[in-house]
């Protein structure tokens, strides 16, 4: 019985050994070259907007909310809507629980007070988008996935909200980003 305790040792060895040379080397981690997300600061966007006028998109989250982890993830990581995002509109990553100040129309305020009283944010993630001039177009609680997101971006980026109804919009609008 040792005899075919040990042959099955040594045979199991022989295929270990084997499979180490029959391995592809594994490839060299590269960088990854898709697009991100280009986040400012509030007043950075607001500054950015008064040279080159483009709708200002925030995202309003906390450290501690699951679903904005969840939405960095999972839509904001996406190649295509970064890609948007950038060429569209000036992003912001807004804390409201962080001592920061920014500056609505020149007043200053914390972010605390900035997503409260001016964007009436009251709950996390909430994404909020503004003209160029800093005039509130609307803030939409809630988690969005990527296909939810880059409808509603498409719709703004593209000034649709001024001709068409969000709800003839979101038919017709069938580019898929997953």
């Amino acid at each position: 019985m040792k005899s075919k305790v040990s042959l099955f040792i040594a045979f199991a060895a022989v295929i270990a050994c084997a499979g180490f040379v029959f391995l592809p080397a594994e490839k060299e981690k590269t960088t990854s070259t898709a697009e991100e997300v280009k986040w400012l600061t509030y007043d950075q966007a607001v500054a950015l907007s008064k040279k080159n006028p483009k709708p200002i998109f925030i995202d309003v989250y906390t450290d501690w909310c699951g679903w904005c982890k969840h939405m960095d993830k999972n839509t904001f990581s996406n190649p295509k809507i970064a890609a948007y995002l950038n060429k569209k509109f000036y992003s912001v990553k807004l804390n409201p629980e962080k001592a920061d100040s920014a500056h609505y129309k020149g007043k200053a305020m914390t972010n605390g007070a900035l997503a409260a009283q001016i964007f009436h944010v009251s709950s996390y993630p909430t994404t909020v988008y503004l003209e160029a001039d800093e005039t509130l177009l609307q803030p939409l609680p809630g988690y969005q996935a990527p296909n939810d997101f880059n409808r509603i971006i498409h719709y703004i980026g593209e000034n649709q909200y001024k001709t068409t109804t969000w709800e003839d919009y979101k038919t017709s609008f069938t580019e898929t980003v997953e």
